[in-house]
């Protein structure tokens, strides 16, 4: 293990800013890459924000002391960073696309394409193609280059930023691209393994992102496709093949099943309303209808009562409703938060839900309470 020298370290919110001299850490963010993780003698790095500073778990007090980087962390992103390359470079050298945008994260990476009209099977013909070239293997080389001389490469696929200006490194996966970037990259286009585009979706009116995995990355979400194909293969007793066809059945007598109980509901709704008319609660001078049961019924009837004539007030798990033209709903529902701070809600004069463990007596006399308000 190497040594660095922590030459400050300050509290920022819940962690700690230290600044490192000579910082030995990528930066999170720079080109798109995600940043070194490790410790500095023992205090996880959680961010490296630039070239000075890293964001720690605790406080270092300033010192030299021992450092770890994630090398393993390293590989992967260098593999996901040069598949983005690979994926780019046929994308602009097949289909005439340009690279607009790219973004790792520790789940997945993603590139935005300058395009909103490829078809599934052009997605899946550019996946095929870069795996095939991951299979044929090529070197991938770096050189250093004045910027003069980088900028007249004829086999850059990007300009060189204006921003640069000294020395260029270049990255170039020979026989089919040549990038300045400098991030991490493996050395033979071998070490990818694998490229998958997990999904896709439109952005900003003309491009198109797409979410990708390569690497061990690629191979973990197959493995974990598989199984979740033969744990439905198990539930539903049938092919692999037969899984949506049996998908779609279950979702159609779902709703047929919902459709059956939305008009149970109505039905006993309607037996429970009436008795609720039957036997009020006089609270003063004002009629309470109370009921604790099933939420589509608490529907029903908030939806189907008299509120001119009475207050209703319906709780299911966890939960309830109040609803009447003769009390502010919402009013009533904040008065019962201030007795009692596990309650939440609120809502409209007509209408508010409540959120918490409710109980009868505790509401009805919290009511009758608020009558003489």
């Amino acid at each position: 293990m190497d040594k660095i020298k922590v030459l400050s370290c300050a509290k920022e919110g819940n962690f700690f800013k230290a600044e490192i001299e000579n910082s030995p850490f990528y930066i999170d963010g720079k080109g798109g890459q995600l940043g070194d993780r490790g410790n500095i003698n023992g205090a996880k790095i959680l961010n490296v924000v630039d070239e000075n500073f890293v964001i720690v778990n605790k406080e270092l007090t300033p010192g030299t002391y021992f450092y770890f980087i994630d090398e393993a962390r390293r590989v992967d992103i260098a593999i996901q960073h040069t598949a983005q390359h690979l994926f780019s470079a046929i994308a602009y050298n097949d289909y005439e696309l340009n690279t607009v945008g790219f973004r790792m994260s520790d789940n997945y990476s993603t590139v935005d394409l300058d395009s909103q009209d490829l078809s599934p099977r052009t997605i899946e013909e550019l996946e095929d193609k870069i795996n095939e070239f991951i299979g044929k293997g090529s070197h991938v080389l770096i050189n250093i280059l004045p910027k003069n001389e980088a900028a007249e490469l004829k086999s850059l696929r990007k300009k060189i930023s204006e921003k640069v200006q000294d020395s260029v490194r270049i990255i170039e996966i020979e026989g089919i691209d040549t990038s300045a970037c400098a991030g991490f990259h493996v050395e033979n286009i071998k070490e990818l393994r694998l490229f998958k585009i997990i999904k896709w979706e439109k952005i900003k009116g003309s491009y198109t992102r797409f979410y990708f995995l390569s690497g061990q990355r690629a191979i973990d979400d197959y493995k974990n496709r598989n199984k979740i194909i033969n744990t439905l293969v198990a539930k539903y007793s049938c092919k692999d093949f037969e899984i949506l066809a049996m998908t779609d059945k279950v979702l159609e007598e779902k709703k047929k099943i919902e459709g059956e109980l939305r008009l149970l509901s109505q039905d006993y709704g309607t037996i429970i309303l009436d008795n609720l008319y039957k036997n009020p609660i006089l609270l003063e001078d004002k009629k309470v209808l109370f009921f604790k049961g099933n939420h589509r019924v608490i529907e029903y009837i908030s939806s189907n009562m008299d509120k001119n004539e009475h207050i209703f007030i319906g709780l299911f798990d966890n939960g309830g409703i109040v609803t009447s033209h003769l009390i502010d709903c919402g009013a009533f529902v904040k008065f019962l938060t201030v007795l009692n701070s596990n309650i939440r809600g609120g809502g409209s004069k007509e209408r508010a839900n409540i959120k918490g463990d409710l109980d009868k007596t505790f509401i009805l006399c919290a009511l009758e309470k608020f009558f003489t308000l």
